[in-house]
């Protein structure tokens, strides 16, 4: 039961971490993509105990 609650939170997680990466790409100002370069690290580094909680579940 609790592997497809870990699978929709990880496309949330995926769909997000990719907003945020097209987000920073795309801003032109160096101090606003540093900002944003800095939000998406963050955000892919919380993602990471989502993903091993998917992995020690599944297995």
């Amino acid at each position: 039961m609790a592997v497809p609650i870990l699978v929709a939170l990880f496309a949330v997680y995926a769909l997000v971490g990719m907003w945020q990466m097209r987000r920073a790409l795309h801003t032109v100002d160096p101090a606003a993509r540093l900002r944003e370069a800095r939000r998406l690290l963050i955000l892919v580094s919380a993602g990471a105990p989502l993903l091993a909680a998917f992995i020690l579940v599944a297995f």
